[in-house]
């Protein structure tokens, strides 16, 4: 992560250095990811760059962990689009992040990150929800429809969404080395829903 140095600096700073590494992952796989470049895009000197960041992969998960609030605001504006429903706020969601990447990142980024992100990392499901406040996540509960549910705790609750984010993390990846399994996936993560929400109505 980030240095201290890092997080004293201005926004519009911080906010250069995130624009430049994400044009220079736009150019280029993460490997493949130029340190010179990205300094250059940010109009900083070398040795800045190591004040900031040991390395590029530190650089790296600095630059996913910023756009991963991305999908956070995401998941929220589901959770009111359509309210009630669990298994469809996560359909939606793997939907958009394998159809359409850019909703996060943008379609270069994720072909260029997502093989090389620990998807741990992105948590669309139970780290959202362990991340809320008390009463934001009864509110929340409440928002997904979870009182209609057969749930005999938040245990089991937290379970069930670890279960969806386990599918999530294990398909995605395939999504994008074999984009033309796209729509066959997000069917296979659909009908898988559905059987788990058999389990629990």
């Amino acid at each position: 992560m980030p240095t201290q140095t890092f997080t004293k600096l201005p926004e519009e700073k911080k906010k250069r250095i995130f624009t430049a590494i994400y044009e220079e992952l736009k150019r280029a796989p993460f490997p493949e990811m130029s340190i010179n470049q990205v300094i250059k895009n940010a109009g900083i000197p070398r040795g800045s760059f190591y004040q900031y960041f040991e390395n590029k992969e530190d650089a790296f998960d600095y630059f996913i962990d910023e756009a991963s609030r991305g999908l956070k605001q995401y998941i929220s504006d589901k959770i009111l689009s359509i309210h009630g429903d669990m298994f469809e706020i996560a359909a939606e969601i793997f939907d958009a992040f394998a159809k359409d990447g850019s909703e996060f990142f943008g379609s270069d980024i994720v072909r260029h990150a997502i093989p090389y992100i620990d998807m741990k990392k992105i948590s669309p499901f139970s780290n959202y929800i362990s991340d809320l406040s008390t009463e934001k996540r009864l509110q929340t509960f409440s928002a997904l429809g979870i009182g209609n549910l057969k749930f005999k705790s938040e245990e089991e609750i937290l379970d069930v969404l670890n279960i969806m984010e386990a599918m999530f993390h294990s398909m995605v990846p395939i999504v994008y080395s074999h984009p033309e399994l796209t729509d066959e996936l997000c069917e296979s993560y659909r009908r898988r829903l559905k059987i788990i929400k058999r389990a629990v109505t």
